[in-house]
């Protein structure tokens, strides 16, 4: 339980029950560093969503057993930026070395890749840009009972496409995201359903009702809005 003075607790778990949704934050659990467990990660955080639990996260790219690979973390740091509650954690080694720890430096020693900090710091500022957003959405979603984090078949139930599409989310009611969950990934097809939607990196505009290819650079995930304000914050983030 997590207190703070002059505030109500709220618990913090990796498990819950009927009502849980109205008192605590949930994550995922203590999940190895895989590609698998990234993707059952998020399946299970788009399951807790459609259960009414609001606050839901997962442990950056994994908290058991050896450390990520670069790639791995990094998708998994920007799959981080669009979920509720965006954290790194990882199990005690007791001060043995190599560190396991999952701070963003930590693999960048580790893994000797360049690339880590200012891809992490990258979408760490992103995230920070998106808090208005996301307390305008945390807002709506305790007012109205629609999830922060949506599945579409939560969003769109009447689009059969939903149903069989890979993992994908709204993040309140205009972003919509695609995370990259296999490895050596440049170029993905995106389901999108209907309306017009906007590629928040480059300013693309796609029609909804349709598979599109979008290209998956090493430093961006898919990721539209139909949001022209959050378009330009976007940009003024990139």
């Amino acid at each position: 339980m997590l207190r703070s003075a002059g505030k109500a607790p709220v618990t913090f778990s990796r498990a819950g029950f009927t009502g849980s949704q109205a008192h605590g934050a949930f994550w995922a659990g203590d999940e190895n560093s895989t590609w698998e467990a990234f993707r059952w990660s998020m399946n299970a955080g788009l399951t807790a969503a459609a259960s009414g639990i609001v606050y839901w996260g997962w442990d950056i790219a994994g908290f058991s057993g050896e450390i990520p690979s670069a790639e791995l973390y990094i998708r998994a740091m920007q799959a981080s930026a669009f979920v509720p509650i965006m954290q790194y954690h990882s199990e005690f080694n007791h001060h043995r070395t190599p560190s396991r720890d999952r701070t963003p430096w930590n693999i960048a020693e580790r893994t000797g890749d360049e690339r880590v900090l200012p891809i992490s710091r990258r979408f760490t500022h992103l995230r920070e840009a998106l808090l208005p957003y996301l307390e305008r959405a945390a807002r709506t979603a305790i007012e109205t009972d629609r999830p922060l984090m949506r599945p579409l078949f939560f969003e769109f139930p009447n689009d059969e496409r939903v149903w069989t599409a890979p993992p994908e989310w709204m993040l309140g009611d205009d972003i919509l995201v695609a995370p990259v969950l296999e490895p050596g990934v440049t170029r993905m097809p995106v389901y999108l359903p209907e309306g017009e939607w906007t590629d928040v990196w480059d300013g693309t505009r796609h029609p909804g009702d349709a598979v599109v290819e979008i290209d998956t650079p090493i430093d961006r995930i898919p990721v539209v809005t139909r949001d022209a304000a959050l378009r330009e914050l976007f940009a003024s983030e990139g």
